[in-house]
Parts: structure tokens; C-alpha cells; sequence
């Protein structure tokens, strides 16, 4: 039965045993599959995203750079922009929109639109509502508009305040940040990207980084977990020894961008790593950060 199975791995000797592992394998003075955030910087690129979406959060692209899509917690929809330049928001203008009033506004959590996923085919998307998740089907692939509800869950029995979410590339897998449970939740499906066959869940405490999260990406082939921290105003990155298990996390370190931003609410990343994104909340604003030349 959905939710009913909870894989927390409490006994003491399994938690001995996991924490030498990490510590053996997973030195982050040692570690090299990750993300070395000196190397980045604010390019001054920005994408001013006010006059479609109010309360912005998540962000995903297509996996081509040519458009980002976004979700807008109170303006309840997600947006869709076409770059002229790929991967360059500065050249993003509005190219259509996703209303999701009828499903979010008929629930018990309200409009609380946060996470966003598509599958790389375009045919699939995913929005998430603190503890819900709809699945939609695209008749047109990447085309918001020809969007349809396919699944549904509650995920309330583990999620306390969910934002964002991602899935391992298989679509085995589901991850869930989650703000009040100071956690991530790696939730394990029956059914690929069924989001309504839950086998189990594992949850991992962050609460010792952890301040306000409210963004979630899994990148480089699921050996890096990338947080976003509104409290902290930072990008929190943890190295996983074994791809897309979160048991074998570790914390490494953090990225400040109040610079930019002083309420980050969403994070996305180009999958070389040349390129990520972070939505300003107080600004309205998608900005862009660059690994820096080495000439």
C-alpha cells in the first residue's frame, strides 16, 4: 500500500558501520566528482519573470537550453520561455503558460505549486503542493499547454513541507526536500514514474545544515545533491558515494549567493555544470552563475 512501507535503517550497527564507510570513501578533502563552487561566479545575467509568475519557485529546462519552465506559487501556473541563445537567460522571453487553479486551488494544501519535473522526453511532467504530486501527460512533447492529469498522490503520512522535487533518470526513484522534517526523502517506486506505487521510503536528517530548504537537484549521474537554503542564502552540496542513494550522503560544503538574492526559492542546473540558476523571490528574478575562464 502507498506509504505504508518506511525504510529508516536505525539499527546502531548498520548507522557504525555507514558512517566509517562515508568517512573512508568520502573524504570531502578527497573527494573529486564534485562541484568546486570557487570556480563560479554571478555572470550579471538575469531574467526578470514578474509579469508572469508571482511568488516564483522551481525551475527545469529542456535539456536542449532553448526553454525554462517555472513555477508561480501564487499566480498558480507554470511558465514557460524561449531563449534565442540556449542556456542564456537574457535572451528568454514568455512563450506560454500552464494553469494549474483547477487541480491545486481544489485541495486541502491550497496553492502551494513548488517542485517541477519533466521527463527528458517532454511527454511527462510532475508539480508538487508541499505534501501532493500530480503527474501530467503532454500530448505534444514539452508543450504545457497540451497538458493532461494523469496520477495523483498524498504524500502527507512522510512529507511535512515539501518544495522541490527530482527523479532518477530510470524513474525508480522520486527525491523530495523537505523544509519542517529538516530532510530529503529518497522514495522508492513499484512502477516507473508512477508516482502512486510507493515501496518504500529512506529519509535523510540534514537538520545539522539544514536552515530553510526549498530546492532539490541531483546531478552529475546522481553523485552530486545539490540543496537550496533560503534561511542560509546558500547552495548546500552533499557528495553521495553511491549514485542516487541517499544513505551514502555526505555534507561537503556551500555556496552564498545573497549577493543576488536575499529569499532564494529555486535552483536548476545545466547538466555539464558550466551553468546554474537560482529564482530570487524578492526580485522576481531567474540569475545565472558561470564557472569562471581558467585563462
Amino acid at each position: 500500500m502507498m506509504n505504508s512501507v518506511y525504510n529508516r535503517f536505525k539499527s546502531p550497527l548498520y548507522t557504525l558501520l555507514l558512517s566509517l564507510f562515508i568517512i573512508l570513501v568520502a573524504d570531502p578533502s578527497t573527494v573529486s566528482d564534485r562541484v568546486v563552487f570557487e570556480e563560479y561566479h554571478y555572470t550579471g545575467i538575469s531574467l526578470d519573470i514578474s509579469n508572469e509568475t508571482d511568488n516564483a519557485r522551481a525551475t527545469f529546462w529542456h535539456p536542449d537550453g532553448n526553454e525554462i519552465y517555472v513555477t508561480g506559487r501564487f499566480t498558480e501556473n507554470v511558465v514557460r520561455y524561449t531563449l534565442s541563445e540556449s542556456w542564456n537567460v537574457g535572451t528568454a522571453t514568455f512563450s506560454g503558460e500552464f494553469k494549474l487553479t483547477n487541480e491545486f486551488g481544489s485541495t486541502s494544501q491550497q496553492s502551494r505549486a513548488h517542485g517541477l519535473y519533466f521527463r527528458s522526453d517532454g511527454e511527462k511532467m510532475w508539480v508538487f503542493n508541499r505534501t501532493e504530486i500530480w503527474g501530467y501527460t503532454l500530448d505534444a512533447p514539452w508543450d504545457i499547454s497540451s497538458a493532461e492529469t494523469t496520477y495523483y498522490a498524498n504524500l502527507q503520512d512522510f512529507v511535512q513541507r515539501g518544495h522541490d522535487i527530482d527523479f532518477k533518470p530510470d524513474g525508480l526513484r522520486l527525491f523530495i526536500d523537505d523544509r519542517d522534517a529538516q530532510a530529503v526523502h529518497e522514495v522508492n517506486l513499484g512502477k516507473p514514474w508512477d508516482i502512486t506505487t510507493i515501496e518504500s521510503v529512506f529519509t535523510l536528517d540534514i537538520s545539522d545544515q539544514e536552515n530553510e530548504v526549498r530546492g532539490l537537484e541531483m546531478i552529475a549521474d546522481g553523485t552530486i545533491m545539490l540543496l537550496m537554503d533560503t534561511g542560509r542564502k546558500e547552495i548546500l552540496q552533499y557528495h553521495l558515494s553511491v549514485p542516487y542513494d541517499l544513505k551514502t550522503a555526505q555534507y561537503i560544503d556551500a555556496f552564498d549567493v545573497s549577493g543576488q538574492s536575499s529569499n532564494p526559492r529555486g535552483l536548476s542546473v545545466r547538466p555539464d555544470l558550466e551553468y546554474f540558476y537560482v529564482t530570487g523571490n524578492d526580485n522576481q528574478k531567474i540569475y545565472q552563475y558561470s564557472r569562471r575562464s581558467m585563462e
